[in-house]
């Protein structure tokens, strides 16, 4: 099955052997020219599942076969995928990672929770950033997470946050350089040597251009207001 899908303005052709990739990317679907093809083999889909914590079908493992090719294409766009949730508030977008299992899918909850319609989850576990000299924008993708949270959106990034837990909620903004050993493991780093090197400098630019805020926290409203009002003001 051939289809093409639009991710972070770029058009991509799909080449899939089972019609999950298909069925789970139709609202990105695009009737453009595409800027790249990617397609993946059964060899790889089945090397997906024995290293999976939970043996998935292989429609869906082909899923995530094709974005990890998808993301090992992109930095030739200057675009990466990033490991975090991407909220939108006033039209600004602010990314909070950690690691799995840490926290930021009930953060982002809190924004929602309590700003409402005010606040959009453009992606809520793997978006594409594409980073340029003049400013980092945030895109959805399908790719959202167990959860699904996305919006088919984008947004300028204004502020990236480290999440931590914590028995009291506060937040300080840091030097990048000394949270490079977090914030690294949150890029997709591609295989090839050339696209590894892309994806270091754009990281590079990322940390230069968006700041970086550690914050400490529990899961309670005052949690929302410290990110809120730290993160929101910084702009």
């Amino acid at each position: 099955m051939e289809f093409c899908v639009e991710f972070s303005n770029l058009n991509i052709k799909v080449s899939s052997i089972y019609d999950y990739t298909y069925n789970f990317c139709k609202e990105y679907l695009s009737d453009k020219s595409p800027d790249f093809e990617v397609a993946t083999t059964e060899e790889k889909i089945s090397k997906e599942i024995e290293v999976s914590d939970f043996n998935p079908p292989r429609g869906y493992a082909e899923s995530i076969c094709i974005y990890r090719e998808i993301a090992e294409k992109i930095p030739e766009f200057n675009r990466c995928v990033f490991h975090g949730a991407v909220v939108e508030y006033d039209g600004s977008g602010y990314i909070f990672t950690a690691p799995s299992g840490t926290g930021k899918t009930t953060h982002i909850m809190l924004w929602k929770k309590y700003l409402g319609e005010k606040c959009c989850v453009v992606n809520g576990d793997k978006p594409i950033l594409n980073i340029e000299k003049n400013g980092v924008t945030a895109f959805a993708t399908p790719y959202a997470g167990k959860e699904g949270m996305q919006n088919h959106s984008s947004a300028p990034v204004k502020g990236i946050c480290l999440i931590k837990r914590g028995k009291e909620n506060r937040i300080e903004r840091v030097s990048a350089g000394k949270y490079l050993t977090e914030i690294i493991p949150q890029v997709y780093m591609p295989k090839s040597p050339a696209a590894a090197i892309k994806t270091l400098e754009m990281l590079d630019d990322l940390l230069k251009i968006v700041p970086l805020y550690v914050l400490y926290c529990d899961i309670s409203e005052k949690a929302f207001k410290t990110s809120f009002e730290a993160l929101t003001k910084g702009n």
